[in-house]
């Protein structure tokens, strides 16, 4: 039996399903037509500040946290729908093509969490994520950061209070070299940046040449 032919067997007995609302979608499909009118699409990139220098360093993003990509992102992130890692990672490819398109990245590195987060979730979203989208575009994924300790959550906190909630949370985990390096930094949801920017100066303090962000929502 071709694969073709196996593919359409499949189809036939376990029908392809929307991932957000889980109707059945034609075969090579993963939304549905509602679904798909519902969701909002972004256009161009966002400017992330780095602290206390002033520069800058851009992010893209396929999606708007709303709707319902915030309530996948959600279920994808707080419970255990590790699933939707792939359909995200496919959007985010193409997204990062468009915005990056003469972009040479030598590696694929995440935003990380603390040991304590990580013991409750059971995984790291963002990791999920970043070795998805190193999967498709080729390249090798790097561990390059660590998380010093367990801070206060972003999403609860004014834009002040969240730069400075990350200042000197991050480290490059021992043993990494960032010398030099181009960079794509990946994150789950991009808002006031500050994770992302924070992040981004420490890989540029540890010598990295140049540094992408993507992320697969941001916010309005």
């Amino acid at each position: 039996m071709s694969a073709k032919l196996f593919s359409m067997f499949l189809d036939m007995i376990f029908p392809p399903k929307c991932i957000f609302c889980r109707g059945i979608v034609s075969s090579g499909q993963s939304v549905c037509e509602k679904c798909e009118k519902e969701i909002l699409h972004t256009s161009g990139e966002k400017c992330i500040y780095l602290p206390g220098s002033g520069e800058t360093i851009l992010c893209t993003a396929p999606y708007l946290y709303s709707g319902k990509i915030r309530e996948s992102i959600l279920r994808f992130k707080f419970y255990g729908q590790k699933d939707f890692a792939d359909f995200y990672a496919e959007s985010m490819s193409v997204q990062i093509g468009k915005s990056f398109p003469k972009a040479r990245f030598d590696s694929v590195t995440s935003v990380p969490i603390s040991g304590e987060r990580y013991k409750t979730r059971g995984y790291n979203q963002s990791e999920l994520l970043a070795r998805a989208v190193a999967k498709r575009l080729g390249l090798p994924y790097r561990e390059y950061l660590v998380k010093l300790r367990n801070n206060r959550e972003q999403h609860k906190l004014s834009e002040k209070e969240r730069r400075s909630n990350v200042r000197g949370v991050y480290r490059i985990r021992d043993g990494e070299q960032t010398a030099e390096k181009s960079i794509l930094l990946i994150d789950d949801i991009v808002t006031t940046g500050a994770t992302l920017g924070e992040c981004g100066c420490v890989l540029l303090d540890g010598g990295a040449k140049k540094i992408m962000c993507a992320a697969v929502a941001r916010a309005l």
